[in-house]
C-alpha cells in the first residue's frame, strides 16, 4: 500500500470512529480535502468500496458507511505506523520542504477572512447551528480525552463557521486559502511539538459565536490564528535548523 492511500484511509477510518452517525462518499470527501488530500467523489466511493470488500467498513443502506470491527484493529494498526513515522523524522524530513514565509502568508491571509467570518457568524446563529458548532467541539474534546488526533475536527469547525457566516464570497476565498497550505494533522503535530494545548482556541470562539457577540468572536479567531502563526515561528527556531544540522 502506497503512502498516499494509507494516509487516506488512517483519515476515513478516523471520521468514522468519532461520527455517530454513517458517513457518505460526500462528507468524506470533504473531510480528505480539508486535510490537504484532494479526491473527487467518485474516487472517495472507490476508497470506500475497497474497504468494504475488505471489511473494514460496512454501507448501511444509503446513509452512508460505519467502522466494523475489524476496521477497529485497522485504525489501531495505522495509528502505530504514523507515530513510528513522525517518531523516524519521516514527518520532519517533509516539513523540509516547506516554505516558512509561503505557510505564514496563507495563515495571515487566513486571519484576516477568518475572523470576519466568525463576526459574522455572531451575528447570523441560530440555535441549531450553536448546537452543530457545540457538537464539533465535544467530538474534539473526547478525542483530546483520549489522547487521540483531533485533526479531523479543526477543519469541521472552521467550515462550520463559514456556512453560518451566510457570505458565500469569504467562504469561497477561505475554501481556496485553506487548499492552497497544510492540512490540520500539519499544525496539529506542530503545535504539539512546540507544547501548546491544542484544541483550546476553539472554544473562545463557540462561546463568542454563541452568546452573538460579533466582536469577541472576531478578536478570538484573531487569537486563534495568531497562536497558529506564533507555533509555526517558534517550530522553526527551535526544531527545523536543528533537523537540517541533523540530517
Amino acid at each position: 500500500m502506497n503512502p498516499e492511500f494509507a494516509e487516506q484511509e488512517y483519515f476515513v477510518l478516523h471520521l468514522l470512529s468519532v461520527s455517530r452517525e454513517p458517513l457518505g462518499a460526500g462528507t468524506i470527501r470533504e473531510a480528505l480535502s480539508g486535510n490537504g488530500m484532494e479526491m473527487s467523489e467518485a474516487s472517495a466511493g472507490r476508497l470506500l468500496r475497497d474497504l468494504d470488500s475488505r471489511g473494514i467498513t460496512e454501507r448501511v443502506g444509503y446513509q452512508g458507511r460505519i467502522m466494523t470491527p475489524k476496521g477497529e484493529v485497522r485504525l489501531d494498526e495505522l495509528v502505530s505506523e504514523r507515530e513510528k513515522l513522525v517518531s523516524t523524522g519521516a514527518f520532519l524530513e517533509a516539513v523540509k520542504s516547506r516554505e516558512k514565509e509561503m505557510l505564514l502568508e496563507i495563515l495571515v491571509a487566513r486571519r484576516a477572512i477568518e475572523r470576519e467570518l466568525a463576526s459574522l457568524a455572531a451575528e447570523c446563529r441560530t440555535e441549531n447551528d450553536i448546537a452543530s458548532l457545540r457538537a464539533i467541539l465535544d467530538r474534539q474534546n473526547e478525542l483530546l480525552s483520549k489522547g487521540e488526533p483531533m485533526a479531523s475536527t479543526d477543519p469541521e469547525f472552521h467550515h462550520e463557521v463559514a456556512r453560518i457566516s451566510g457570505n458565500k464570497v469569504l467562504q469561497s476565498a477561505i475554501e481556496i486559502i485553506r487548499k492552497s497550505g497544510e492540512g490540520a494533522s500539519f499544525f496539529e503535530y506542530i503545535r504539539t511539538r512546540v507544547g501548546s494545548k491544542v484544541g483550546s482556541d476553539h472554544e473562545p470562539v463557540f462561546q463568542a459565536i454563541a452568546a452573538g457577540d460579533p466582536d469577541a468572536a472576531a478578536a478570538a479567531m484573531a487569537r486563534h490564528m495568531d497562536n497558529i502563526i506564533r507555533d509555526v515561528s517558534k517550530y522553526w527556531k527551535d526544531h527545523v535548523k536543528e533537523l537540517n544540522r541533523a540530517w
